[in-house]
């Protein structure tokens, strides 16, 4: 089970890093506006020509590696909830690296996310110990 925190750990930082450089690109690139084939393919190149989206799609692909490894001896039931931890993270540096504002009530659904995960967690260890 230590093994399994550890990793979805590192799995939920990569991930999270990696939704936090995605919006950053996107941010920089701009609103998408797209009439024409051209304007699709100037948007793509302008994406793919940005080193902060590879360093995004580096920590999503870390994350989903890790992810499917855990799956490969893990319970689905555990592990997938346990992954809403992004969204705690997420709301924890999102006014830091992005300037955003994080309301009383988008705390308040973090608060209940986070209880959630407590609550699978400690249903994991309770099922390990022969607890229900």
């Amino acid at each position: 089970m230590g093994k399994t925190i550890i990793l979805l750990l590192i799995a939920i930082v990569a991930v999270t890093f990696g939704d936090i450089w995605m919006s950053q690109t996107m941010k920089g690139v701009g609103e998408i506006k797209i009439s024409s084939p051209a304007d699709f393919f100037s948007f793509v190149g302008r994406i793919l020509s940005t080193p902060r989206f590879w360093m995004a799609v580096s920590g999503m692909a870390t994350f989903f590696f890790i992810w499917t490894s855990i799956l490969s001896y893990a319970d689905l039931t555990f592990v997938l909830p346990f992954t809403a931890l992004t969204y705690v993270l997420n709301a924890i540096l999102a006014p830091i690296m992005l300037n955003e504002t994080v309301t009383p009530t988008r705390w308040a659904g973090v608060l209940l996310i986070a209880a959630g995960v407590a609550l699978v967690g400690l249903s994991e260890a309770w099922q390990k110990s022969g607890q229900t």
